[in-house]
């Protein structure tokens, strides 16, 4: 005898039903707005650094998209691994974000005349909590820097302020 009993709601309108019963967009800005991301790493994902990094598995050359981007750091990792990548995202504060941090790199660019110098000091190199000095790391800098800059030198040993050895970084670089 068949069943009378009505089919289960497929996944599409079962995420639809989710969606409209909560205004995500809204979490997601008030997520951004209070910095509560202790998700960013301040860099690409490491899970897709292993994925790629360790040959586990071999990304086509070919175009990206990265869904839900934030500040975009595994957008600008795969475009560096030579991909062209595209990433989006719908909440504003996580697009604000990834902007400046271009608009950074961009700013140093134009005040630096070609094969002129930037010195940068990035600190601190670990997270010590939410509130400034924000952490920054190398690879970042580089992901940022790399378009306008070449790297000359690094000291990871650089003199610092008592108490912040292995704090701090000191870099130099070359404008193109």
């Amino acid at each position: 005898m068949p069943s009378t009993a009505p089919p289960p709601p497929l996944a599409n309108e079962l995420l639809s039903e989710q969606l409209v019963q909560k205004d995500h967009h809204r979490d997601w800005e008030e997520y951004w707005a209070a910095s509560a991301t202790e998700h960013d790493q301040n860099g690409p994902a490491e899970a897709l650094r292993e994925l790629l990094e360790d040959h586990r598995w071999l990304l086509p050359r070919g175009r990206c998209l990265v869904a839900g981007c934030g500040r975009g750091y595994d957008a600008l990792y795969l475009a560096k691994r030579g991909h062209i990548c595209v990433g989006i995202d719908f909440c504003d504060a996580a697009i604000a974000n990834a902007q400046k941090r271009q608009k950074w790199a961009e700013t140093y660019a134009r005040l630096i005349v070609p094969q002129g110098t930037l010195i940068v000091l990035l600190y601190p190199l670990i997270r010590r909590g939410q509130s400034p000095p924000y952490r920054v790391t190398m690879a970042e800098c580089e992901m940022y820097l790399k378009r306008y800059f070449v790297l000359v030198r690094v000291d990871p040993n650089c003199r610092c302020i008592e108490g912040q050895e292995g704090n701090e970084l000191l870099s130099v670089w070359k404008r193109l």
